[in-house]
């Protein structure tokens, strides 16, 4: 009888990193949970992508809103029931509404942290109060503006700097059995970032890269190479922030 396959959560998958990171745990040989809100064919699309290349059933897309309780609960009931098991949960559900401070409102504020602060809290939450193994993994995801900070993402940069005292609380209580970590990526080329920073201006990518010693923009498979560390290879590391941004941000 076969090995049964680990299996990956990531929400906000897709597209942009957590689409790739999708594709990568699949070539390692994990099944694929890939979770999204609104991108119903684009989620479609990349599951059978993975599905075509790896085997039927080794990806399922499942519609939920991170921020939402209740939907997060039926999201791991169905990952659970269609794949048996959650293993590694990544979070990469995200949003930017980008404005000046002084005109920023109130549910500018709470979708932003909604998403991304208590949604982590929750997707990690319900995944910790399920897991039954002995080698668990959370992987949260940071921002270097969650400690410089920048113009006109007072919600964002606040809600990533969250996440990293969020990723520290999660480590110290879950250990050992569930390791939780933050991966913070600089500029990753993706059609989000190149959109955020308008890099498709050849004047605004120059002073990008002239920010970064590696001379070059991160690709999501950057990403997944520290993940993969993170999960397959390291043991003995938790609450840690590992930044993958070419060394723009040395600390």
């Amino acid at each position: 009888m076969a090995e049964e396959k680990k299996v990956v959560l990531i929400t906000g998958s897709s597209r942009g990193i957590g689409a790739a990171l999708a594709r990568s745990f699949a070539e390692k040989g994990y099944a694929v949970a890939i979770n999204y809100l609104k991108s119903e064919r684009a989620a479609g699309q990349l599951q059978e992508g993975i599905d075509a290349r790896y085997g039927v059933g080794t990806a399922v897309a499942i519609r939920a809103d991170v921020g939402s309780r209740s939907d997060v609960s039926q999201l791991f009931e169905q990952v659970t029931a269609r794949l048996n098991r959650v293993d590694v949960l990544i979070n990469t559900a995200g949003l930017n509404i980008d404005k000046p401070f002084l005109e920023m409102t109130d549910e500018d504020w709470s979708t932003v942290l909604g998403t991304i602060l208590t949604g982590t809290f929750i997707c990690s939450q319900e995944f910790a109060r399920r897991y039954r193994g002995e080698a668990g993994h959370i992987i949260t995801i940071g921002a270097v503006t969650a400690l410089r900070g920048r113009k006109n993402g007072a919600n964002y940069c606040s809600a990533r700097a969250g996440i990293l005292t969020l990723t520290k609380c999660m480590a110290m209580e879950l250990a050992p059995r569930i390791r939780v970590n933050c991966v913070t990526p600089g500029y990753i080329n993706t059609e989000e970032v190149i959109e955020r920073y308008k890099l498709d201006e050849q004047e605004n990518l120059k002073r990008a890269l002239s920010s970064i010693p590696m001379s070059r923009l991160g690709t999501p498979e950057d990403v997944f190479q520290i993940i993969n560390f993170i999960v397959n290879t390291s043991s003995y590391v938790t609450g840690q922030n590992y930044f993958v941004d070419g060394g723009s941000y040395m600390h």
